[in-house]
């Protein structure tokens, strides 16, 4: 993975008050910037700073910032400190091939195991989702897509699943929100996911199948035709 070296403008968080979950609630305001996109690519990440702003000690926030290095999001450079993760062309490929191959297995599963109350479920997530586009709201988008495609997940009933899909999610998430930045909420993939659902309600494995893999590597060559990661 590749950082910039170069100072970035320094986030800014807000204090978070009481201490109870302290190191759980200083790693999750870190992981939601990343995600979100307001500590950009290549941004240092200074200890000190950060917990000045959080009104906490370094302490957490340095335990905070060395989950995120295992999580893949934030590396840490010798003598340097952390930096939010850039990626190679390279590891994204990797990723979505393996986010693929995970999401072909959890549709297939799904259109067997599915019941009337997930597709249901489904609706009423696809409804959202399509309410975010018509605003023009990117964050809500956001939201909407991981929710779609945790709900396949789910649906899909192995209990071996979401941990081997949790290894790569962040890093998806995180590459998932740039290309929405980038490319704002496409209404190609708002209809794939509408069709997805279809099939899926009439069981037709070997469709839905066919459209996710289309859907997820269609997906990893936006992120590559625009860059910045």
């Amino acid at each position: 993975m590749l950082t910039n070296k170069k100072d970035a403008p320094a986030p800014e968080f807000a204090p978070l008050g009481e201490a109870v979950q302290l190191p759980t609630r200083v790693y999750d305001a870190l992981l939601n910037g990343i995600i979100k996109g307001d500590l950009a690519p290549g941004t240092q990440l200074k200890a000190d700073q950060i917990a000045q702003q959080l009104g906490v000690s370094s302490t957490p926030v340095r335990d905070a910032l060395s989950h995120l290095v295992k999580d893949g999001l934030v590396h840490k450079l010798p003598y340097q400190g952390w930096f939010v993760c850039r990626f190679q062309e390279s590891e994204i490929r990797d990723l979505y091939e393996m986010r693929a191959d995970l999401e072909c297995f959890a549709v297939r599963h799904a259109c067997k195991k599915v019941t009337p109350e997930e597709i249901a479920q489904l609706r009423m997530v696809q409804a959202d989702g399509e309410a975010a586009l018509a605003r023009r709201d990117t964050e809500a988008y956001r939201q909407y897509n991981q929710r779609f495609h945790t709900e396949i997940l789910r649906a899909a009933r192995n209990s071996q699943l979401p941990a081997v899909f949790g290894q790569i999610s962040l890093r998806v998430q995180m590459l998932i929100a740039r290309t929405i930045r980038s490319v704002g909420q496409p209404s190609r993939a708002v209809k794939e996911h509408r069709n997805l659902i279809e099939l899926i309600a009439i069981h037709d494995a070997p469709a839905a199948e066919t459209l996710m893999e289309h859907h997820i590597l269609g997906a990893l060559q936006e992120i590559l035709g625009h860059g910045g990661y």
